[in-house]
C-alpha cells in the first residue's frame, strides 16, 4: 500500500506539472493573431531576425543565379555577329531554298468563337476583292502602299551613300554597296492600267497587280542559266522559255561577250519569274500575265550582305483579264540553276489564291 500510494502521488505530481507547463505555454502563445504574436514578436511564425536571414539568403541566391546567367549570355553573344548570321552558305538551311513573298496580304480575316470580327489574318493566302466603283480594294491598296514606303527616296538615313546605279553591263558591286531600286519602275509605260497607287494597282479596273519579292538570304548569289540550258530545260514553262529566247535575240544574239566571245550574256544574269495557274482550269481563268519592270529579279542585286539601305528587287505581276467570280490557285516560281522547287516546303515558289467579284 505504501509503495502504491507513493506511485500514485508521483503520477499526480507529474500531471500537475504538465498542466502548469501547458498553461504557461498557452499564455505565452496568446496575445496575438494568426499573423502576428505581440508577446513573442513573431510574424507568420518567424521572428524578425529569422525573416532577415531568410530574405538575405534568397537575395544572395538570386544574385548569384543572375550573375551566372549574365556571364553565360555574355559568352554566348561573343560568338554572334550582329550583321552576319552564324550559319551562311551551305551551312544555312535556306541556302538552296530561297522563298518568294507576295503583297497584298491579309486574306478575309477571321472570327472568334464569340463571333467577334478580328480583321485580316496574316496567315491567309487569299486575295479577294470586288472591283468597280463600289469595290472594297482600299485595304489592298493600303497594304501595297505600306510595303512600298521603304522604296521612297530618303526613307533610310544616309541611304544615298551606299546606293549605286546598276545595270546588266555594269561592274559587280562591292561588299558595302547596294543597287538602287526606284518604285517608279513598277509603272509600265505601255500599259493602259498601271500598277501605281493612283490607279489602285489595277484592282479598281479588274486588272490586279501582285507584288512579288524574293526572301533575303545572306550572301546568296544566283547562278543563272545560259541559253543552251534554258533551251534544253525539261521542266521550265514554255512561256518562260519563249520570253527568255526573245530577250536573248534582242539583247544578246548579235553580240559577242568578252574578249574571247565566250563570256555569258549579262542580260541572262537573272532569277527568272513565272506565274501561272496550278491546274489547267486555273491557267485558263488567269488570263494574260505581264511582269514589270523585269521578267524576274536581276542578278546584280545579289548578294545581300546587310548593306545600309538595301532594297530587295521586286516585280509587279499584273493579271490583264482574270475571270470574275472564279477562285483561282496561282503559283509563282523563281528559276535559277541553284534554286530548288518544293511545293511542300514552298521553296523557290509562292502560292496564293485570287477571287475577283
Amino acid at each position: 500500500m505504501v509503495g502504491g500510494h507513493s506511485s500514485f502521488d508521483q503520477d499526480k505530481n507529474r500531471l500537475a506539472e504538465y498542466e502548469t507547463e501547458s498553461t504557461e505555454y498557452s499564455e505565452k502563445q496568446g496575445g496575438g493573431t494568426d499573423c502576428y504574436n505581440s508577446k513573442t514578436g513573431e510574424f507568420l511564425g518567424r521572428t524578425p531576425s529569422s525573416w532577415r536571414k531568410l530574405t538575405s539568403f534568397f537575395v544572395l541566391f538570386s544574385a548569384i543565379v543572375a550573375v551566372i546567367w549574365g556571364l553565360c549570355m555574355g559568352i554566348f553573344f561573343q560568338t554572334l555577329d550582329f550583321y552576319i548570321p552564324k550559319f551562311t552558305q551551305q551551312s544555312s538551311l535556306l541556302w538552296e531554298d530561297p522563298g518568294l513573298g507576295f503583297r497584298p496580304a491579309g486574306g478575309l480575316g477571321y472570327q472568334t468563337k464569340t463571333g467577334q470580327y478580328k480583321g485580316y489574318s496574316i496567315y491567309s493566302s487569299l486575295i479577294w476583292f470586288r472591283h468597280g466603283g463600289d469595290g472594297n480594294y482600299d485595304r489592298l491598296r493600303a497594304n501595297l502602299d505600306k510595303y512600298l514606303e521603304e522604296y521612297e527616296p530618303g526613307f533610310f538615313a544616309n541611304q544615298g551613300a551606299s546606293l549605286t546605279k546598276c545595270d546588266f553591263e555594269s561592274k559587280p558591286i562591292t561588299k558595302d554597296e547596294s543597287c538602287e531600286f526606284n518604285k517608279e519602275w513598277l509603272s509600265d509605260a505601255g500599259s493602259d492600267i498601271k500598277c501605281i497607287s493612283s490607279e489602285y494597282y489595277g484592282y479598281n479596273y479588274g486588272r490586279p497587280c501582285i507584288l512579288l519579292k524574293m526572301n533575303r538570304v545572306y550572301d546568296w548569289r544566283p547562278i543563272p542559266y545560259d541559253i543552251e540550258e534554258i533551251r534544253n530545260h525539261t521542266t521550265m514553262p514554255k512561256k518562260l522559255k519563249s520570253d527568255i529566247e526573245r530577250i536573248w535575240e534582242e539583247k544578246c544574239g548579235d553580240r559577242s561577250w568578252g574578249e574571247d566571245g565566250l563570256d555569258p550574256c549579262p542580260y541572262l544574269n537573272m532569277v527568272w519569274l513565272h506565274c501561272d495557274g496550278e491546274t489547267d482550269a486555273d491557267k485558263e481563268n488567269i488570263g494574260p500575265v505581264t511582269y514589270t519592270p523585269y521578267r524576274g529579279f536581276p542578278g546584280y542585286y545579289f548578294p545581300y550582305r546587310n548593306q545600309r539601305g538595301y532594297l530587295s528587287p521586286i516585280v509587279m505581276v499584273q493579271l490583264k483579264n482574270p475571270t470574275p467570280a472564279v477562285l483561282m490557285n496561282i503559283e509563282c516560281t523563281a528559276w535559277a540553276r541553284n534554286i530548288r522547287h518544293n511545293r511542300l516546303k514552298k521553296s523557290g515558289m509562292v502560292h496564293f489564291e485570287l477571287l475577283m467579284d
